[in-house]
């Protein structure tokens, strides 16, 4: 005896159905907890793999600037030890000795007397030529106690000459050392800079040293991002893309270790902000929050040994908050896809005990399905009311024919085309007229057009064309013949035969980006409306 009627009747008893039906619960629960952590899995690996490929390119960014900011400083480091060994600053300086000390005079006094000095005037003309023809802000020359003897490029306001320097320790390294380096705001000139030094010795004894800076705002313009920036070995920003952050502090900086007297002889200041800069958790990654940005933040820091300072970049992961989401809808899905999979494969048991007329009404369904999906996807890349391609589905297509272009080094064209006058159709004779004029366009230019092109509509009463493999001359003959079959072809709508004509612009690809052939394009297009409408204009190849 056959048990398949026994398992029938059984399914189709209210007991057993009520069991049918808990256990599709239990499949489907299954089913939603395993799909979940799937989901989840997935959204960490994809979130790491980002987060491990921004850290690598915000990397590579602090590596380049530094070496640019290396290469800057080098050069300028080098400038005071070529300076040093010049034979008129050292016999200035020999004049001083090495054991000259400190000068006793009110600064103003002491400089005027030393402007007026007329075996320092020839070294004054001589540091001033020095400065115009290096990328530097500004020279000085300081004796052995420090005093400033000869200065360059300052305003006569803000002059170094007769000011001391000894508690500078660039001034400190170049005695001790022969070569000091320092960042500091500018005694005089209140202008943070970068400061290089060497010692100008005679016989191995210190008569003084030469100065060069360079202000923090030239070195600025290195920053490739408002948020990287450059500190100094105190913590203290120094050089930034976002002038707001200058001289603030990074966390755990250690300026404020520093004697209050030595900060403010350094940095004219001995209090300092702080930038908000703190981890934050995205999920299970430790990211950064940067102050005045909404998107989580990767970050380096690359260390300039050499001049003691360090690069620092960040970089928002605009990616993360739409894995996230795309993790909502695959779980969606993923649930509804099992749900439906656990309901069909149940539903095919009860089918196939019930008969095959569930099963055929599962295909039907599933044919539906199918045609619903193919109609959607259609839907994504036409125009609905002309049955061109719509915008996104041209500038993909734009996008992969440029590359093709590019690789097998053919001609490759665009034109833009423009209807003219049609605010006035839709004004005069309603939107029923201006939606027949533009399905009756959109059939004009589809039988213009090769079945290697591409005609799309833009948006509006704005139509274009992409035509491969086709140089501009190619591409003005099909315009022009567009042109024409536009102007020779009556619309019927309202009643009324309406004639239209067309404004088209033309461009083939130069080599530019996908936009800028587009604008080259569409100022043709409106080089033909400025010429009297109803033309083709071709742009002539970018240089």
């Amino acid at each position: 005896m056959s048990i398949l009627p026994e398992i029938s009747t059984t399914l189709v008893a209210p007991r057993g159905r009520r069991r049918f039906v808990w256990l599709s619960l239990l499949l489907v629960i299954l089913w939603a907890v395993a799909a979940h952590l799937a989901v989840e899995a997935l959204t960490r690996e994809r979130s790491s793999r980002l987060v491990e490929k921004e850290q690598d390119t915000v990397a590579a960014i602090a590596a380049n600037i530094g070496s640019k900011v290396g290469f800057s400083l080098a050069y300028l480091r080098s400038i005071p030890k070529v300076l040093a060994r010049h034979p008129e600053i050292e016999s200035a300086l020999a004049a001083y000795g090495p054991d000259v000390q400190p000068s006793a005079f009110p600064t103003p006094v002491f400089r005027q007397a030393l402007e007026s000095d007329s075996r320092l005037s020839g070294l004054v003309s001589r540091l001033e030529a020095v400065l115009a023809d290096l990328d530097i802000d500004q020279i000085w020359v300081v004796n052995a106690a420090g005093d400033c003897v000869v200065s360059a490029g300052f305003s006569p306001e803000s002059s170094a000459t007769g000011v001391n320097y000894a508690d500078r320790d660039y001034f400190r390294l170049a005695r001790r050392e022969g070569e000091g380096r320092q960042f500091a705001v500018g005694r005089t000139s209140n202008m943070p800079g970068i400061f290089y030094s060497a010692a100008v010795l005679r016989n191995g004894a210190f008569l003084g040293a030469v100065v060069v800076k360079i202000d923090g705002t030239r070195l600025s313009r290195m920053m490739t991002e408002r948020t990287s920036f450059v500190t100094d070995e105190y913590g203290v920003i120094i050089i930034s893309g976002d002038e707001t952050l200058r001289m603030k502090t990074v966390p755990q900086a250690t300026v404020m270790r520093l004697a209050p007297a030595e900060r403010l002889s350094r940095y004219l200041s001995d209090q300092f902000e702080t930038v908000d800069i703190r981890p934050e958790k995205v999920g299970e990654l430790m990211l950064q929050h940067f102050p005045g940005q909404e998107l989580p933040m990767v970050s380096a820091v690359y260390d300039h040994q050499t001049d003691i300072l360090k690069i620092w970049v960040f970089r928002g992961v605009a990616e993360l908050s739409s894995f996230r989401h795309e993790g909502i809808w695959l779980f969606a899905v993923l649930l509804i896809g099992g749900g439906l999979l656990i309901a069909s494969a149940m539903a095919a048991v009860v089918h196939f005990l019930q008969g095959r007329a569930q099963r055929a009404e599962i295909a039907r369904v599933n044919a539906e399905l199918v045609n619903l999906n193919e109609e959607l996807r259609i839907q994504a890349r036409f125009d609905a009311l002309t049955g061109l391609a719509n915008r996104r589905h041209f500038l993909e297509r734009l996008d992969g024919e440029l590359h093709r272009s590019a690789r097998f080094g053919l001609p490759c064209s665009l034109a833009i085309l423009d209807i003219d006058h049609f605010k006035s159709v839709n004004d005069q004779f309603g939107h029923a007229a201006g939606d027949a004029v533009l399905r009756t366009f959109a059939q004009t230019v589809g039988q213009c057009v090769r079945n290697s092109d591409l005609a799309a509509r833009f948006g509006g009463e704005e139509f274009a064309v992409l035509m491969p493999q086709t140089s501009v001359d190619g591409a003005t003959e099909l315009a022009e013949r567009i042109r024409v079959a536009v102007q020779n072809t009556p619309v019927f709508g309202g009643g009324d035969a309406l004639r239209v004509s067309v404004s088209i612009g033309v461009a083939q690809w130069s080599g530019e980006t996908p936009e800028q052939l587009i604008a080259r394009a569409d100022d043709a297009m409106y080089a033909a409306k400025s010429a009297g409408r109803n033309q083709v204009c071709a742009s002539p190849p970018r240089a």
